[in-house]
């Protein structure tokens, strides 16, 4: 039986977006613009639920500016953005800048008694990420290491905390890893093959592996296996809906809802790449183009062909995403028109160097993404 607190964060998630996944008229004609500039983006998905949304976030609308464009290192993650910081994964470690664009430190990077493989979490003004073998805890301000735990596999993925703010699960080449907050590690869970995507929401926690494995587990603190589903491919991304099913997406397959209530069985499929998703009433499939297909009837809304790369972000009533040197912004309603021929779906197009992906983030009013180009260069980019 579902615990009281789960019961309790899917009704307050419900409030949070109204009824936008629960008609048939449209989600996205219930989305606004965002009117908190200081939303932060603590982790890879943007939430815990890895949905990539922050609907109350203010980011721009129109043809933006560059706050700041600086040089940094090869990426390997998206942005992170928390507590003042913005914290970039990159090939050898994490950079931190301040929300000016200055470079305040570096973790990782040679460093023979530490390694960084994975992109991190933000708790509370604590960074945690997963090393070799171990997780490592930093302070997200100066970048100094709070402590390192070995947790007997590599880490996969980024942790995610569960909903008391106290305990953490990371995913590894071997299965799931839980630890405190204070580093001593809780328990273990085996996978037969590596962890490719994880995401936790209220008492439930799900993992999907490099095999097609999803799995989801109930109760953070000592999880209990709910329920097992073979995939057709290595799972990329999953996104929990309070407590009613997921989204998730594999490599070379479709997108598709999940239903909790009958272990796994699908709602609906629909082959949209696997470059990531945004789930906001709509979920907005990024894979070349970027489909918009209503969460809960599976209907498809619209489409664009765009030649997009990156793993979206998506903020008020906008989505956000990037390719051969642009990162763009659409309307989530799709503009106007009748299925695929519209109007105004494209708000806005800012040319960077090189090709966008892996990934956008939205936060502190911008949006933050990095470009590689040919000649080995990288640039991140904060646009307001």
């Amino acid at each position: 039986m579902p615990s009281r607190r789960r019961v309790l964060c899917g009704l307050g998630s419900v409030a949070a977006v109204g009824l936008a996944g629960c008609t048939d008229a449209g989600p996205a004609s219930n989305a606004t613009p965002g009117t908190d500039a200081d939303t932060e983006w603590p982790q890879p998905g943007g939430t815990d639920r890895f949905d990539c949304y922050r609907a109350d976030a203010v980011a721009p609308r129109e043809a933006p500016e560059e706050r700041w464009a600086v040089e940094t290192v090869w990426p390997a993650g998206r942005p992170i953005v928390a507590d003042g910081r913005v914290v970039l994964p990159s090939q050898g470690g994490l950079i931190g800048y301040d929300l000016s664009g200055e470079e305040r430190w570096r973790l990782g990077f040679k460093d023979e008694e530490l390694a960084i493989e994975t992109a991190p979490i933000i708790v509370d003004g604590v960074g945690y990420a997963g090393g070799m073998d171990e997780l490592v805890a930093f302070d997200v301000e100066t970048g100094e290491t709070n402590w390192q735990v070995d947790i007997g596999a590599s880490p996969t993925t980024a942790p995610v905390v569960d909903y008391d703010r106290e305990r953490l699960a990371v995913g590894t080449d071997g299965g799931l890893v839980g630890v405190d907050l204070d580093g001593e590690r809780l328990w273990g869970r085996e996978t037969f093959t590596p962890v490719s995507a994880l995401a936790s929401w209220g008492d439930q926690l799900c993992a999907g592996t490099t095999g097609g494995e999803l799995l989801v587990y109930f109760d953070l603190q000592d999880p209990e296996g709910m329920w097992r589903r073979q995939l057709d491919g290595r799972v990329m991304q999953v996104s929990l809906l309070d407590g009613d099913g997921l989204v998730v997406s594999v490599f070379g397959g479709p997108t598709s809802r999940r239903d909790g209530d009958s272990a796994g069985a699908p709602r609906w499929s629909h082959q949209t790449g696997s470059h990531g998703f945004v789930v906001a009433g709509n979920t907005y499939a990024v894979g070349g183009g970027l489909a918009a297909i209503h969460t809960r009837t599976g209907e498809r809304q619209w489409s664009v062909d765009d030649r997009l790369r990156a793993p979206p972000a998506g903020a008020g009533d906008t989505v956000y995403s990037g390719g051969e040197g642009f990162i763009a912004a659409y309307a989530m309603d799709g503009g106007t028109g009748v299925d695929d021929y519209r109007i105004g779906t494209e708000r806005w197009r800012h040319e960077v160097d090189g090709i966008v992906v892996t990934g956008l983030a939205v936060a502190d009013g911008a949006v933050f993404g990095a470009a590689q180009n040919d000649d080995g260069e990288a640039t991140l980019y904060a646009l307001e």
